[in-house]
């Protein structure tokens, strides 16, 4: 077993040796051996351990503060952009809903360890305020067509069954002429089939999918006409008061 003085003392031995291969090198790249060994005690100064794990360091905590900032400006633009519903939550509830909004912002960002929600002031209604978006919900309210939308639901949902009948039907007629066919041998005969009942599952799962996105798209328009006439109702309310005050 090689004595921990000779391991020591060839490892000193091939350091002396990269050291000089380095200065050699840099005393070639910048036309002086001066100048090489001004910039080889710079490498060795930038890159001792105590100035790599700095930099590492400084740059974590710039990370941390480049994440707490986006996620500030965020909240804001969320924040602002909910305007129409925070203004009509008690304080409680209000709350609740802006540590919702920043929990779902930050969730995949790491931030600083201090890092807190900032906070969010919502602006008391002006009468201005609200017979303007009285007048938007209006519009849109007497814009959306909930008989369309309920009769695409329903018109679709059929679809899917109407459709995947028909072309199962389709499938099983073709298979069976393929299954008739003379002359085909097996292998021949089964790429058909598997061809086929390939190409008609193609189809049904793509007519489906594009059922289920226009009833979803359907499901989500009715959804906003509920929700715009709930707020039209508190609008309205808020409204009075503010004319009877």
């Amino acid at each position: 077993m090689r004595k921990q003085s000779d391991i020591i003392r060839e490892l000193q031995d091939r350091l002396n040796a990269a050291e000089a291969i380095c200065q050699d090198l840099l005393s070639h790249l910048y036309d002086s051996e001066a100048q090489g060994r001004i910039k080889f005690d710079d490498y060795r100064i930038k890159y001792t351990q105590e100035a790599i794990e700095r930099r590492e360091a400084e740059a974590k905590a710039k990370q941390l503060r480049d994440n707490f900032n986006t996620a500030k400006a965020d909240f804001r633009d969320i924040a602002e952009a909910n305007f129409w519903t925070l203004v009509f939550l008690n304080d409680k509830e209000r709350q609740e809903k802006l540590d919702d909004i920043w929990s779902t912002i930050t969730d995949s960002l790491v931030l600083p360890e201090d890092a807190k929600r900032p906070q969010h002031i919502v602006p008391e209604l002006t009468v201005d305020q609200l017979i303007n978006r009285r007048a938007e919900l209006l519009d849109s309210i007497n814009r959306t067509n909930a008989t369309q939308y309920n009769d695409t639901i329903e018109h679709c949902n059929q679809s899917k069954t109407d459709f995947a009948k028909n072309m199962k039907r389709e499938r099983d007629k073709q298979i069976a002429e393929i299954n008739r066919k003379d002359g085909l041998s097996e292998s021949e005969r089964q790429r058909q089939v598997s061809e086929t009942q390939a190409y008609f599952d193609r189809e049904i799962k793509k007519h489906l999918l594009e059922m289920n996105r226009q009833i979803s798209s359907a499901e989500v328009s009715l959804k906003r006409l509920d929700d715009h006439k709930a707020e039209l109702a508190k609008v309205q309310q808020t409204l009075a008061k503010q004319l009877t005050h």
